[in-house]
């Protein structure tokens, strides 16, 4: 057979498998442990993710069709028995009619390009070896409607939630489920186009296609023309999209700020009800008070406290609004050993100015280590972790592309030194020189904005969550430049993309490195393997505008320290690398 061809049935037997277990998930019949490796599918492509949610959306779309007529005739009833008691011209009225034309619309879009790939996503083919001939085989009816199967996380940044209730990226949202988001940040991407970033600490729920229940928290919104309309509803009010971007937070005691940053929206007061069986969406399914606050560009309103029903006029805050996640270290790919744990990386995804950028290892920036220097005691769990075996080169742990080795527990101090005062004594060196991990890149490292230089570290369970603190120093005499101390990475603990790595053993010594020379040196009769400690890799971007350095400038060298107590937890580096500069043209 051609290799292409082989190739080609290859690709086309993948495609089959993730469309059969797609459709099987809409039948509710896939295990557990197959529900688990289609979300590991999406999470790794996000070509997937896409095909995933557009699978959703048009089988909903056909198994509505079917039932078109029999809405149609209800509808035409409901408008009938209306116009006989009188319509009530309400704002909630004419919007929920609004919405109801605008799917209509959408759904005669979609049937209108369902073709053959349509049939692919609604049925499964199987390819029975016969002359490729196919068959079709169609699943069972799908009972959830098309607004209940089609909001996605697509983006998180740190979150952790609380309860049973978890969500990844990638992950379907499901409705009237309550979300507690304890940590960080997470976005949503409703079917209409809008998008929502939460932050925590909040509460929220998808209640439909185009409406959000936020409970507590702060929520920046994004509905581009196409996703008028859009709603959020809090205890005191229901915001009503009429332009492209606000944000709402909600604090604990219900007070509720709207800011306007482009566009207009509509503020309608909801009176408590005074009964406790309802909940906060029954609440706003009531007739809001007829008066409303109408906000555009640059206004902002506060209801709840001691302000009216109506709101009082607040200083505008552009910078409450997100229109983005930040800048950060997304994810990263790495090779597996033969017990399924991270070996060697392979690629890492990071978002720069705003942009997603996956980089191939080989187009990352190594390093070589100029110096090492520990703190003025020894160290109980080592400077170096990787295999049993030493090697003759100590900085080889770090220089390579394995996430299982690394040099560790390097000196520092809880409160960064001056940069004038730690560059002097960088050069004076011997006994003066400061304790820590100096490093330079084999090529220049960029400034851009986001992340320039990446660290990653193995933690264990039985260290901070969030990362080992430390501090990072420009390797320079000018004055203009200044240390930063990183305490939160991007990529911890909690992230479920981070990899193990094990078995790992920790190489250790009653002696003191005080130097590279004496790392070299440096005799450790003592090796453990630490792997049952569950160690994963973490990561975390350095921004190089955090030292002083202008965009586009270079860098070549910098020096690392951890930021503990001393007998506090120390960072753990096992690679850093540069990022390749950014295209003029992103």
């Amino acid at each position: 057979m051609n290799p292409s061809h082989e190739h080609h049935d290859s690709e086309k037997s993948r495609a089959n498998d993730f469309l059969e277990m797609v459709m099987r998930y809409q039948d509710g019949t896939l295990s557990a442990e197959e529900t688990q490796r289609l979300s590991e599918m999406m999470r790794k492509d996000p070509e997937k993710q896409k095909l995933f949610r557009r699978v959703q959306i048009r089988t909903a779309a056909l198994h509505d069709i079917l039932r078109m007529d029999a809405f149609g005739r209800t509808s035409r009833l409901l408008d009938m028995e209306s116009e006989e008691r009188g319509a009530p011209d309400s704002v909630s009225s004419t919007h929920s009619r609004r919405r109801q034309s605008r799917r209509t619309g959408s759904l005669i879009r979609w049937i209108g390009g369902i073709s053959l790939g349509a049939l692919l996503m609604t049925g499964v083919i199987v390819w029975n070896g016969q002359g490729n001939r196919q068959e079709v085989v169609q699943p069972e009816p799908v009972t959830p409607s098309i607004q209940e199967r089609s909001v996605f996380l697509v983006e998180e940044n740190r979150a952790t939630f609380v309860g049973p209730a978890v969500l990844t990226a990638g992950s379907l949202v499901t409705p009237q489920q309550d979300y507690m988001l304890k940590n960080g940040m997470v976005k949503l991407e409703f079917p209409s186009g809008a998008t929502t970033i939460l932050e925590a600490p909040s509460i929220f729920r998808v209640a439909s296609e185009d409406r959000l229940v936020l409970s507590i928290g702060g929520c920046s919104v994004h509905a581009p023309p196409g996703a008028e309309g859009f709603e959020v509803l809090t205890p005191l009010t229901k915001v009503v999209d009429r332009g492209t971007r606000f944000y709402v937070n909600v604090q604990d005691n219900s007070e509720t700020e709207v800011h306007v940053i482009e566009g207009a929206a509509d503020l309608y007061s909801i009176p408590s009800s005074g009964k406790s069986d309802l909940s906060l969406e029954a609440n706003h399914n009531q007739p809001p008070v007829p008066k409303s606050v109408h906000l555009k560009d640059g206004e902002s309103v506060r209801l709840g406290g001691f302000a009216s029903m109506s709101g009082e006029k607040k200083r505008f805050d552009v910078d409450s609004y997100r229109g983005q996640l930040p800048d950060r270290v997304v994810s990263y790919e790495a090779s597996s050993t033969s017990n399924g744990t991270a070996d060697e990386l392979t690629s890492l995804t990071v978002q720069r100015h705003g942009q997603s950028h996956t980089y191939a290892v080989d187009e990352l920036i190594p390093i070589e280590v100029t110096s090492f220097r520990g703190d003025p005691k020894s160290e109980p769990n080592g400077y170096m972790c990787g295999f049993f075996e030493k090697p003759n080169r100590p900085e080889d742990l770090l220089e390579d592309r394995k996430l299982v080795t690394g040099l560790i527990n390097f000196g520092g101090q809880s409160q960064p030194m001056n940069p004038q005062r730690f560059n002097a004594l960088r050069s004076q060196g011997g006994d003066s020189a400061p304790p820590g991990l100096g490093i330079r890149f084999r090529s220049p490292v960029i400034n851009h904005p986001g992340p320039d230089v990446v660290l990653f570290e193995i933690q264990s369970f039985g260290n901070p969550v969030e990362g080992d603190a430390f501090h990072v120093y420009p390797v320079s005499d000018r004055s203009d430049l200044k240390s930063f101390t990183v305490r939160q990475f991007d990529l911890t603990v909690n992230s479920p993309t981070v990899r193990k790595v094990a078995p790992l053993w920790s190489h250790r010594s009653q002696q003191i490195a005080g130097s590279l020379e004496e790392l070299r040196t440096l005799e450790t009769p003592i090796v453990i393997d630490v792997g049952h400690s569950h160690f994963q890799v973490i990561a975390v971007g350095i921004d190089l505008s955090d030292l002083g350095y202008a965009d586009g400038e270079s860098v070549e060298e910098l020096f690392f320290q951890h930021a503990s107590e001393s007998d506090g937890d120390k960072v753990d580096p096992v690679m850093i690398v540069g990022l390749p500069p950014i295209p003029p043209d992103q």
